[in-house]
């Protein structure tokens, strides 16, 4: 697999971790059909999906698209189960939504798509919530930008 594609992987799979959201396997694939966008299949137990980022973006913006990526097979995989969808789940509104793969400060991070605020560093999600969160909202917390 493609060197900048297994580096945004690594965060993301370590919160799929915690979760115990387990892909069966990714295997290296070259679906995009585009040199400067790697890809990769991602299979679980109620199908696959495929992750591709563009080698033109930073680190931080090529992690928080395989995030957002990911996500979407974690929840499609959950639904599959019969588990809540909502992963990872939004701590301010843990029934309404799960978080938004963001970057903020420079860094990749797990946010409220309502507030926008971070709330946690994509990798990170085993560690409490509220030792992560910066910027400030409205009612005293710090945004993301």
């Amino acid at each position: 697999m493609h060197e900048v594609l297994v580096r945004a992987f690594e965060p993301v799979l370590r919160d799929l971790r915690s979760a115990a959201i387990t892909p069966v396997r990714i295997e290296d694939s070259d679906w995009s059909g585009d040199p400067d966008r790697p890809a990769a299949m991602l299979w679980g137990s109620h199908g696959g999906q495929g992750v591709a980022v563009a080698t033109a973006l930073s680190d931080v913006e090529r992690t928080v698209s395989v995030a957002d990526q990911v996500q979407e097979w974690a929840i499609e995989e959950l639904w599959a189960r019969g588990a809540s969808t909502s992963w990872p789940a939004c701590p301010s509104h843990p029934a309404r939504h799960p978080m938004l793969a963001l970057v903020s400060g420079g860094e990749a991070w797990w946010g409220c798509p309502a507030d926008r605020t971070a709330v946690t560093p994509i990798g990170a999600l085993s560690c409490p919530a509220s030792t992560h969160r910066h910027g400030r909202t409205r009612a005293g917390r710090r945004t993301a930008r």
